[in-house]
């Protein structure tokens, strides 16, 4: 059963911030170093210094710095706990989207009870990191991204909203961020039982949702904790699998460090079960996205240099999943890459990906960063399907980390919650 609860929002006082514009943030993960004094010098209140400070320690700084602007009332913490229903309007495909959803907290379950369910494996540094900053702060800075199955729109009707937005701000990508807080008691019943049948999908912020529950554990070891402790809920942003704007963007992979990259010996092996076909650097994409009923991928090596990928013989390739892996995980194009390319046939241990692989949204940036040098080869992919991320979470079975790319990015820096030691929900 899914419990969804109103919080009080802790948000920027615009009475004292000029432009929210230049305060909000994108994700932690998704910041480059670059990005990161560019936020630093646009504004002294950045949110930035509280999710990625760049102090000796980081921790320490961020929990520091957020009880100053919470004392100074640079941040204001609301009077009601609410809901906040979030619109984000953007152009992708030369088509103007909106996506609906609303913030919330949700109770953080461990994935065996079936609430909420996982569909891509994690790395372990970003967990460690972001668990050193919770401890740190107390404070649930960022939301992670959350669907749910909603046909009917029945959720989505008792959050319509008229009224201007009580907050708006549009970020680096031109996107429009706008929030409305919802407190009307009867507003938030309805909800709540309205999404106690749900099952939630993580769709991005595996990191952040296994950090909260690890958390929690922690804290359950140390003293005992109301069943209500706001530290036992994490703050989502909830998105109808239906929803008209909900856009999912592929994630290409680049490989670096490999000691002995054979190109003519991989071709040679991938052709047991795949046709290879050299295609031109202007018309890869285009010819990538012809093919995206079947598993396919360009390898590109360098200027002149990419293939088109494409799986001929399936069965071809089964000897390099485990039994337990189903005929919708073999048919993903990221599983297929992972398991029989990365893994099988460049032998790079799952345990070793993070040292082998990098990962970019941008196909121009991915052929950049090939023919800078710095990666030996890309991949570059088609996007994940909705429905193939609902399937194979359904089954509960993991995809490959960095298997989707929700876009937009939840923005940062809107509301978060507080989850010290007392405080309840």
């Amino acid at each position: 059963m899914a419990d969804i609860r109103p919080f009080p929002g802790i948000r920027y006082n615009a009475g004292k911030i000029d432009n929210l514009d230049s305060v909000v943030t994108q994700p932690y993960d998704k910041i480059t170093p670059k990005m990161q004094d560019s936020y630093i010098a646009s504004d002294p209140h950045s949110f930035v210094r509280l999710i990625l400070p760049k102090e000796n320690d980081p921790y320490e700084s961020s929990a520091r710095l957020c009880r100053q602007w919470l004392k100074d009332k640079t941040m204001v913490r609301d009077k009601k706990p609410a809901v906040y229903v979030l619109h984000e309007e953007f152009e992708q495909g030369g088509k103007k989207l909106v996506r609906k959803g609303f913030v919330a907290a949700v109770r953080v379950e461990e994935f065996a009870k079936g609430t909420v369910l996982p569909h891509e494996f994690t790395l372990s540094k970003p967990k460690a990191d972001r668990l050193n900053m919770l401890r740190a702060t107390q404070k649930d800075y960022e939301q992670i991204f959350m669907l749910y199955s909603d046909p009917e729109a029945a959720v989505d009707s008792v959050l319509e909203v008229s009224d201007p937005p009580d907050l708006q701000v549009t970020d680096e990508y031109h996107v429009v961020h706008k929030m409305w807080a919802v407190t009307e008691p009867k507003k938030l019943g309805v909800l709540h039982k309205a999404m106690a049948d749900k099952v939630l999908l993580i769709a991005d912020g595996h990191h952040r949702y296994e950090t909260a529950l690890g958390f929690r554990k922690e804290m359950e070891q140390e003293s005992e904790l109301d069943e209500n402790a706001a530290l036992r809920f994490k703050t989502s942003a909830f998105v109808n699998i239906s929803d008209p704007g909900l856009v999912i963007l592929p994630t290409h992979r680049l490989v670096y460090g490999l000691e002995s990259l054979d190109l003519r010996s991989v071709f040679a092996r991938l052709r047991d079960a795949f046709t290879i076909t050299p295609v031109a650097d202007e018309e890869a994409e285009a010819e990538l996205g012809r093919n995206k009923d079947v598993p396919a991928f360009v390898l590109y090596a360098g200027k002149g240099k990419g293939h088109l990928i494409r799986l001929a013989e399936a069965y071809r390739i089964d000897r390099f999943f485990g039994k337990d892996k189903s005929a919708d995980y073999r048919s993903l194009d990221v599983s297929v890459l992972h398991a029989v390319v990365l893994e099988g046939i460049l032998g790079i241990a799952r345990s070793k990906i993070e040292e082998h692989v990098r990962y970019e949204r941008s196909w121009a940036e991915t052929l950049n960063r090939v023919d800078s040098g710095e990666n030996q080869v890309a991949f570059l992919m088609n996007p994940t399907k909705t429905e193939q991320v609902q399937t194979l979470a359904a089954k509960g079975e993991r995809m490959p980390q960095k298997s989707t790319d929700f876009f937009p990015k939840l923005i940062s820096g809107m509301v978060f919650m507080d989850v010290a030691s007392g405080l309840t929900l």
